[in-house]
Formats: structure tokens, C-alpha cells, sequence
């Protein structure tokens, strides 16, 4: 009835009572039945009979049990295996732990490993298997190597601003989770470990020691990243230091740069002391730790406000969880601010004194404050004077630019700063922020390049503009006009250089003025009125571009303009004023009179005949003189007005020859008027007729007069009464015979 398999018997037992119940049920009742008729029966042989089956039914069980104790055996082994084998599967997660959380911390996986660490935290101390106590130990034996690893990570110098968050972020998480120390030999914990520093979270990092377990994580990172960024800046002015001293011993700048020297490419200090070049070698290291100590600040400074804001955050919480739990009082560490304050705002302003030092040496203009000299104090003098001495125009603006890029960093991260500062620190809310006094020396460095800028860029185009009035005697405002531009274009406070500024023009505008003035020197008047064109030219059209483009670099610019005109009229002044002194010197030899030294009784019939007939030869010249005078003006001044007189120049021009002519006739007539005769001062009086219908308009008052005197005088002489001319037709012909002979003249002279 039953199988040969011995699974699933107490299952076969139940089917089988199950299905046969009704049997069994009947059985019962006939062996009651049996037993009731056997009782009634007397006589041994029913009891015998039962004790016989009793007999046969415990030996057929005893060989049962022994023949089949071994399967019986095995069936129990079995049930204890399957026991321990769903033991095993419901308890592996726990078991696998150690392997799992070291495949975590190989990988970097810590939040990972931390929640894998959180299934042993069921284990308590109590547990009495031995098992999950040594898999409990391997667990915390691996959360604290993935602490160290943690506290690694954040010592390091070159792990990414994420990577440094992060693991502050996971050490934070597996503080909180108390982390048993590690046991003795003896099996009990204690209160350190062994082994170096590392191990124990020691660091030391330049002349720091840091212990990073005595703070909360993200405060620990602070310090052990302010640590770094000192020894970092601490490096950068060594190298700065021994780059200068080797290029000064010989070495080329190539060959401290790469860290590279070769025997043969050595120079010797006599090869040094005659060239020049270990000079540019030494001011191109000079550029070379500037840009490097700016691109350190961009790295490094918003790295150390990130690590700040991590820990001031972690400040926050902290605070928040002892005001939750007022009872117990909070733990005591350094803030944040406290450590920017004391560690890094001191390494800032070393490297930002650093950067600004070797941009403009150790002096500032326009009686700013001394930079101190952060290298360079036991090295020869001559090197010490070109260390502190201002750079080149060229590597200055490069400096520049860097020096500005520098400010716009330190601006940004004054403000952050500022956020680190705690609530409660009410004893220093009214204090600077402590990256302040950085960010002002910064901000006077890049003041002071771009002074120099706008000094060395106006000292250029001077010069060059002086050379070229000098030369050709032209007024190169385009220069001066392209230097305000690219100025306005790479000044990033002109309001600051805005002295320099107009200084600038005013020096540019007065060495073109002294060119010109040396160009003139050895000319003649043309070369004066082209002077003066350039001069009339300058105020008519060009000066009001100029003054526009430097409105935008000064809001001064009514005194530049003021200084401008002023050097470029005095200069026109001068110019245009010796012109016309030079031209009434030179008209004086034209108005010579020479036909008057002629005795009277000479002139006879024929002598007036050729008078008559021909044009006076000192009229003539003096006239040739005035169209001469014109057609210069006209050439190089055109209809220019003279701004100082709101007149023409050509009718001061004409009016200054006029001048001269009259005055030197007049002269020659009176120093004769006691030896003319009658006929003389009848031809004169004709002839300065003649000159005075013609040169009216150009003739002020006080020659008028003078010509109106000189006039009546002659015409007195010759009888003629008051009236100047002769009565009758006669002294009509006389005028229009010499207005046609000088009809040239006179249509040359009309408007």
C-alpha cells in the first residue's frame, strides 16, 4: 500500500486512513464484537491467541525498524540540509555584506556600500552566532577602510570640486551611522587606530597638521583645501623667485621653463653681462607668474567657496538639530568664515600681492601705495631694479587683461564669501568682507596698467605724430583719433584713467603743434599756410570727432577741448600772423616810386608820352604782389574763416598786403613831398586816385586816412584845389587811361 519512496509518508498515512475510514470503521466495531463474545467465552485460549498476534505484530514492527533505519536516517539528514539550505537563502543578503561593500569601495560606489552596511546594523551585540558576529566585523572593518578612503579623497589637491562634494556628502552619511573603532587584540574596542597619520586621519600638508576626524567633513575638506591652496601659492613665488635667479645666472628662459638645461646652451655671466637678453627673459617670467597666479585664483577660489558653502550648509544643520534637541549643547568647531578669514584670505592676498607685483613692479603711480616685493630680496641689484621696474607697453596690456579677468573673479567671490558669514556674528557684521582688501589691490593693479596703458599709448602716438607733422607738415588726427578708440574699446575703468586721458590728448596736440612748428622753421610762407590750413582745418571738422570719442573715456571733456584749441590756435596764431608780417616786409620794396628821383627839367614831351602810355612799373608790382598774395591764400586756405575773427582768411590776408602797399606809397610820397613839382604831383595824385577806387574795400580806417591825406597833399601840390581830381575831362582820361592799362590787375583783385 505504500510507495517504496519515503517522501511525503505522513501525507500517504492521512490519504490512506482517508479512503479506508469506513473499513477501519468496521474492523473496529467487529473486533469489539470479538471481544465481547471472547469474554463471555472461558477459557485460555483467546488470551493466548492475542498475546501471540501481540508477539508476531512487535517483531514485524522491530524488523520494519531495523531495515528501514537507514532511509529513515537519511530522510532526517535531508530535512536538516533543506533546514539549513532556506536558513542560508533567507540570511544571504546579510552574509554577502563584506564581499559587496568592498566591491563598492574599489569602485568608489560609497553610497552603495553604505546602504549595503545598513542590513548588518540588525546584527546587535548580543547575537550569540558566530557567524553573523564575524560577518558584523568584516562589515565595519570595511566601512571604516571606506572612511579612510573618503578622508583621502578630500585631502587631495587635484580631485574635482564634484568629487570633493560628493565625498564630503558620503563621509557626512557614514559618520551617522557611528561607526564602531576597531578592536584590540584582546577583542575589545578602543579609542584609536593604528598605523601612519593617514590611517588615523592625519595630514600634514606644508606646515599644517590637520586631523580631520576632530571636525565635521565638509570643515575638515575646508582646511585640508586651504592647506593645499597656501603651500600652492607658497610654491608659485619660489618658482617665480628661482626662475628669475637662473635666467639671471645664464640660463634662457626657455630652459627654466621646461626644467631643461644643457651644458652647451649654458651662458656664462660674461656672455650675461653683455647682452641684453636675460633683461626680456626676466620680464617674460615676470608675465609668465602673472598669468599663472591669476588662472591659480580662477581654479582655486571657486573651488574653496564651494568646499565653504558645503560646510556652512553643514553648519545649518547642525544648528537646526541642536535647537531641535535644546537639552544637550552643541558641539564647539571652527566656522567657516573662520577658516576663509584665517586661512585663505591670507594666501589670496599673498598671491594677489604676488600677481600685482610682478604686472607693475613695486611702485604705483600718481602717489598710490607701495607693493611689496613678494621675491626678489637677496638677489643682485641689478636684477632686484628690473624686478620692480614697470613692464614694456606690450607685455603690460597682457598683464592687463589678466589683472582685470582677476578683479571680475575676486568680485564674485567677495560676494559668495560674504554669504559664509554665520547669524550670530553680530561682533563682525559690519567688517569687510575678508576677501575685500584682496579684491582693492587687484582693483588699484588694473587701475594702475591701465594708467601706464593710456600713458605709454599717447607717449606712441605723439611721437609718431610729431614725426609725421615734422615730415610733412600734416596734422595726423587720425592717430590720435584711433588711440581714443582702441582705448575706449580696452579700458575697463576710464573714469579712473580719465587725468591720463587728457593729459594724453593735450600732449599728442601739442607735439603735433611742435612739429609743425619745426616743419615751418626752414620754409617759406607757403609752408606757413599750410600750417595754418591744417591748423583752420583741425577746428572746422576734425577736433569735434575727437572730443566725441573721448567723451567716452572722460566727462572732462570741455578742458581738453579748451587745452586743444588753445595749443592749436596759438599755434595757427603765430603761424598766420608771421605770414602777414612777412608779406608787408615784402611788398615794401614794390611800392619804390623810382620815376620820382627822375630830376623835372628831364622829363620832357617824350618822357610824359611813355608815362602815359605804359602802366607805372611800381603799381604794377605792388599789385602783382596782392594777386600773388591772393592766389596763395586761395590755393591753401580756400574760403576758410579765421575762427579767432570770424573773417575770411583771404581777406585778412588781402587786407594785411593792401595795408602794406598803401603804407609803403604813402611813405615814399611824403619823404619827397617838399621836392615835387607841379607836374609829379599831378601824375601821383592820378596814379593814388587810381590805387585807392581800387584797393577801397580792402583798406581799414586808419590807412584810408592816411591814403586821403597822402592825397590831398599831392593834389594841393598840383593846384588842384580841394578836389582830387583835375577839373574837367582831362583828369577823367587820365584815371581811365590807367585803369585800362592795370585792367588785369583789377579784375584780378574783384570778388
Amino acid at each position: 500500500m505504500f510507495s517504496d519512496k519515503t517522501e511525503n509518508q505522513a501525507e500517504q498515512l492521512q490519504n490512506l486512513v482517508r479512503d479506508n475510514f469506513p473499513l477501519f470503521v468496521r474492523c473496529a466495531e467487529g473486533f469489539e464484537d470479538f471481544r465481547q463474545k471472547s469474554e463471555s467465552e472461558v477459557g485460555p485460549g483467546v488470551h493466548d491467541r492475542i498475546d501471540k498476534l501481540e508477539a508476531i505484530a512487535e517483531s514485524g514492527a522491530y524488523q520494519a525498524k531495523k531495515s528501514f533505519k537507514p532511509l529513515l536516517d537519511n530522510t532526517s539528514e535531508v530535512r536538516k540540509v533543506q533546514s539549513a539550505l532556506s536558513v542560508l537563502q533567507r540570511t544571504a543578503p546579510i552574509l554577502q555584506v563584506p564581499s559587496t561593500m568592498r566591491q563598492h569601495v574599489e569602485n568608489r560606489r560609497y553610497s552603495e556600500a553604505l546602504k549595503a552596511y545598513r542590513r548588518v546594523l540588525v546584527i546587535d551585540d548580543s547575537c550569540k552566532i558566530k557567524l553573523f558576529v564575524h560577518v558584523k566585523s568584516q562589515a565595519e572593518e570595511c566601512v571604516r577602510e571606506a572612511r579612510r578612503e573618503l578622508e583621502r579623497r578630500l585631502a587631495q589637491a587635484d580631485a574635482s570640486v564634484d568629487e570633493l562634494t560628493d565625498g564630503i556628502r558620503h563621509l557626512g552619511e557614514l559618520l551617522a551611522l557611528d561607526i564602531p573603532p576597531p578592536p584590540d587584540s584582546k577583542g575589545e574596542p578602543k579609542n584609536f587606530e593604528d598605523g601612519p597619520q593617514e590611517r588615523r586621519g592625519i595630514y600634514e600638508i606644508g606646515e599644517s597638521l590637520i586631523r580631520i576626524r576632530d571636525h565635521p567633513p565638509a570643515l575638515a575638506c575646508l582646511l585640508l583645501q586651504a592647506a593645499h591652496f597656501a603651500e600652492r601659492v607658497k610654491g608659485l613665488i619660489t618658482a617665480a623667485d628661482e626662475s628669475c635667479g637662473r635666467i639671471f645666472s645664464g640660463e634662457s628662459l626657455s630652459q627654466v621653463h621646461d626644467d631643461f638645461v644643457s651644458s652647451d646652451a649654458i651662458r656664462t655671466p660674461a656672455m650675461k653681462a653683455s647682452g641684453k637678453q636675460w633683461k626680456y627673459d626676466v620680464l617674460d617670467a615676470r608675465v609668465l607668474s602673472t598669468v599663472d597666479a591669476v588662472g591659480m585664483v580662477r581654479v582655486w577660489l571657486p573651488r574653496l567657496l564651494r568646499v565653504g558653502n558645503s560646510a556652512r550648509e553643514d553648519e545649518k544643520r547642525r544648528a537646526a538639530r541642536v535647537g531641535m534637541r535644546s537639552h544637550k549643547s552643541p558641539d564647539i568647531h571652527l566656522s567657516a568664515f573662520e577658516v576663509f578669514v584665517s586661512n585663505v584670505a591670507p594666501s589670496l592676498h599673498r598671491l594677489v600681492e604676488h600677481a600685482s607685483f610682478c604686472a607693475i613692479g613695486s611702485t604705483t603711480r600718481s602717489g598710490g601705495k607701495d607693493i611689496a616685493s613678494t621675491f626678489g630680496q637677496n638677489v643682485d641689484e641689478k636684477l632686484r631694479a628690473l624686478l620692480r621696474s614697470p613692464l614694456p607697453p606690450s607685455q603690460s596690456t597682457k598683464v592687463g587683461k589678466e589683472l582685470a579677468e582677476l578683479v571680475d573673479i575676486l568680485v564674485h567671490g567677495t560676494a559668495n564669501a560674504e554669504n559664509l558669514r554665520p547669524e550670530s556674528d553680530t561682533a563682525s557684521v559690519f567688517k569687510l568682507s575678508p576677501l575685500e582688501d584682496s579684491k582693492a589691490l587687484a582693483d588699484s593693479a588694473v587701475i594702475t596698467i591701465e594708467k601706464r596703458r593710456c600713458i605709454y599709448a599717447f607717449d606712441v602716438c605723439g611721437r609718431a605724430c610729431s614725426n609725421r607733422a615734422s615730415g610733412s607738415g600734416k596734422f595726423d588726427t587720425d592717430s590720435l583719433l584711433g588711440c581714443l578708440q582702441i582705448l575706449s574699446e580696452q579700458l575697463s575703468r576710464p573714469d579712473e584713467c580719465s587725468n591720463e586721458v587728457e593729459k594724453g590728448c593735450e600732449l599728442v596736440v601739442r607735439r603735433c603743434c611742435e612739429g609743425l612748428a619745426s616743419y615751418v622753421r626752414d620754409r617759406d610762407d607757403l609752408g606757413r599756410l599750410s600750417a595754418v590750413s591744417e591748423c583752420a582745418d583741425i577746428v572746422a571738422n576734425r577736433l569735434e570727432k575727437i572730443i566725441g570719442e573721448a567723451s567716452f573715456l572722460t566727462p572732462n571733456t570741455n578742458a581738453i577741448q579748451d587745452a586743444m584749441m588753445e595749443d592749436i590756435m596759438g599755434l595757427e596764431s603765430l603761424m598766420f600772423d608771421e605770414y602777414l608780417e612777412n608779406i608787408r616786409m615784402s611788398v615794401a620794396s614794390s611800392t619804390r616810386i623810382a620815376w620820382l628821383d627822375i630830376e623835372a627839367d628831364s622829363l620832357g614831351q617824350d618822357g610824359d608820352s611813355v608815362a602815359q602810355t605804359s602802366f607805372p612799373s611800381y603799381l604794377s608790382a605792388s599789385l602783382l604782389a596782392i594777386v600773388r598774395c591772393r592766389a596763395q591764400v586761395e590755393q591753401t586756405l580756400g574760403d576758410k574763416v579765421r575762427r579767432s575773427e570770424g573773417v575770411p582768411y583771404q581777406h585778412l590776408s588781402m587786407s594785411t598786403v593792401a595795408d602794406g602797399v598803401v603804407e609803403g606809397i604813402c611813405n615814399e610820397v611824403m619823404q619827397r613831398k617838399l621836392k615835387l613839382k607841379v607836374r609829379q604831383a599831378d601824375r601821383l595824385a592820378n596814379e593814388l586816385e587810381f590805387v585807392r577806387n581800387t584797393l577801397n574795400k580792402f583798406l581799414n580806417g586808419d590807412v584810408l586816412s592816411l591814403l586821403d591825406s597822402t592825397l590831398q597833399m599831392v593834389s594841393s601840390k598840383a593846384g588842384r584845389g580841394r578836389d582830387f581830381q583835375r577839373d574837367g575831362p582831362e583828369g577823367l582820361a587820365a584815371l581811365e587811361e590807367l585803369e585800362r592799362l592795370g585792367r588785369v590787375y583789377v579784375m584780378c583783385l574783384n570778388e
